[in-house]
């Protein structure tokens, strides 16, 4: 069987930060990460990957900001964000990073959320984003960004939720979403869904842990999820340090040990080294600054 084994990078580089946004840029080949929390006072610093070194990039564009959503535009060639939770704001803009720029590319759209996940969806050459929190509570619609304006794909699919994990598997051509966050007695979820570009199919309900939070990344021929917490509220609930992968049919436990247990890291997929690479989140009593990769093995 094979394993996901990883090892810990670079720890110099960005600080401490949790509910950050990462997506790999396939073109220039780095991984960029954008904002987050670090306990106090939200960030808007750029920084980028290169599989060795963290670089900051830029320190302005959006807004300071948590709890948004990032994804790669392979054909546009950048890096799309939206939504998030500001200081005194939830966000409904738009932006896109091109390596060297951060540019706002629409305010209207989805209505102003955070804790949404987004994907990008390279057969239909379009981001899909689904969920999140918004004013009146967990969403259920789905949306697509063709590069010009967002279009409402669908109303229906999985139940309303916030804090989920999206991952677009381009070897199937699904997009896929675990877990997240219902409301009232619809608690954590752990079902298991897909998108075809046009209609939610629900898949399974068991597997890894009902979890929010978690990150998801497509891996050369399986969807990867690391970490979560069992639940949120007052107190926190378990963290998870485990790593399966989603190949169509089935959760598979690929390694039970590894970074610490965590939650609302970031966590992308580096298709030149064919690596997952992690950052930050919250740990049981901190908040992470570590960097984090993996090579396979028996």
């Amino acid at each position: 069987m094979i394993r996901i084994l990883w090892t810990q990078k670079e720890d110099e580089g960005p600080q401490q930060r949790a509910y950050a946004g990462i997506a790999y840029d396939s073109d220039r080949g780095r991984s960029v990460l954008f904002g987050g929390n670090p306990g106090i006072n939200l960030l808007n610093d750029t920084w980028e990957w290169d599989g060795a070194n963290w670089t900051q990039v830029a320190d302005s564009g959006p807004s300071p900001r948590e709890q948004f959503a990032m994804a790669y535009d392979s054909t546009r060639q950048q890096t799309l964000l939206f939504g998030g939770l500001g200081t005194a704001a939830t966000y409904s803009d738009t932006w896109g990073w091109d390596g060297a720029n951060w540019t706002q590319l629409a305010d209207s759209g989805p209505p102003a959320r955070h804790s949404h996940a987004m994907s990008y969806d390279s057969t239909q050459q379009q981001t899909v984003l689904f969920g999140g929190l918004a004013m009146m509570g967990p969403c259920c619609d789905t949306w697509g960004w063709n590069g010009v304006a967002w279009t409402e794909l669908a109303e229906t699919g999985p139940t309303a939720r916030f804090a989920h994990s999206m991952a677009y598997d381009s070897g199937r051509d699904r997009t896929v979403l675990f877990g997240g966050e219902g409301v009232g007695g619809d608690g954590t979820f752990g079902d298991t869904w897909e998108w075809n570009g046009s209609l939610w199919t629900l898949l399974c309900d068991y597997g890894p842990q009902p979890c929010v939070y978690a990150a998801l990344a497509f891996k050369k021929d399986s969807v990867a999820l690391f970490g979560g917490v069992s639940e949120l509220g007052e107190t926190q609930g378990s963290l998870y340090g485990t790593t399966w992968t989603w190949d169509g049919n089935h959760w598979t436990l690929r390694q039970d040990f590894g970074p610490p247990p965590r939650f609302a890291h970031a966590m992308s997929y580096d298709g030149t080294r064919d690596t997952l690479v992690l950052f930050g989140g919250i740990l049981s009593s901190s908040v992470a600054m570590d960097t984090w990769e993996h090579t396979e093995g028996p």
